[in-house]
């Protein structure tokens, strides 16, 4: 696509300037990119040639501008470059890094990782609520940013109302793939991939659909002395038999409160940022109720 390091950007209808330091993510509609604006301050701005996909994830973005897990989002315009047009939004540059890359490093405790598992829940939860499933949940998608000290979702492409037919999606985390269900982005759709996603977590891996069995995967983690009753709920929602992001979300934190305080470890900014940010979403809900 469009990947012209230290290029100048001129908008064609807000006349806003921009200098591309670097591409920093791609997806199926486009690419992200590191700039800075005309006062010198570092923006995200996503291109794609695609109006009707970039517009969308546009007016998502606008849609939960309110909630604490979305990047803020500025500009939509487009510009010109070798006679081909670009549209593109302008967003806030997350300072941080995915859950993927803070997976790897492997220091994440046992009660963080279930911690973790709940705060996504949580998030996902205030989403379906608005009637939408975020098909595209995955590791590359959920960023920790280290400078405000919360967990960001990123790429909201994918969201569809519920009911309709999941379009972008990432075969790991979607049940077609895996023969376990129809592509059709409903409650359970959206409670499988989040516990592939689990399942990942604890593995400190990816899973391919295409050369793995979730059986023998499941089996494996029994093997490894994986508790029994968190590998029930993953069982049981990978079935369809959990219904919601709040179900899910009860069931691992049962788990997660039976295990005792002398294996919490914060040994990591990620661990402390996961109990900090349960204990606002936590008041939150209370507050709501």
């Amino acid at each position: 696509m469009y990947s012209n390091k230290y290029d100048l950007i001129i908008s064609r209808w807000s006349s806003k300037k921009y200098i591309l330091e670097k591409r920093i993510g791609s997806g199926g509609i486009g690419e992200i990119f590191l700039a800075r604006d005309e006062d010198g301050a570092l923006i995200a701005l996503k291109c794609s040639k695609d109006i009707i996909s970039i517009t969308k994830e546009y007016n998502f973005l606008c849609k939960f501008k309110d909630k604490n897990f979305v990047p803020k989002v500025y500009v939509l315009d487009d510009f010109m470059k070798d006679g081909e047009v670009y549209h593109y939004f302008s967003m806030e540059y997350i300072q941080g890094e995915t859950l993927k890359n803070a997976i790897r490093r492997g220091n994440l405790s046992y009660k963080a990782k279930l911690n973790l598992i709940c705060l996504i829940a949580k998030i996902i939860k205030q989403i379906n609520d608005e009637g939408y499933i975020y098909t595209d949940l995955k590791f590359e998608n959920i960023m920790i940013d280290r400078k405000n000290e919360m967990i960001r979702l990123i790429d909201f492409g994918s969201l569809v109302k519920v009911g309709y037919m999941a379009k972008e999606f990432t075969p790991m985390y979607d049940r077609m793939c895996w023969k376990k269900g129809s592509r059709i982005a409903d409650m359970t759709y959206q409670t499988f991939g989040l516990s592939i996603l689990m399942i990942a977590i604890f593995l400190g891996r990816s899973i391919d659909p295409n050369k793995e069995n979730l059986d023998m995967i499941l089996k494996k983690l029994r093997q490894d002395k994986f508790p029994r009753r968190l590998g029930d709920i993953i069982n049981k929602s990978l079935q369809g038999k959990i219904g919601s992001c709040d179900k899910l979300y009860q069931e691992v934190e049962g788990v997660s409160l039976a295990v005792p305080k002398t294996n919490i470890e914060i040994n990591t900014v990620l661990n402390a940022i996961i109990i900090l940010l349960l204990l606002v979403l936590g008041g939150m809900l209370k507050w709501a109720l």
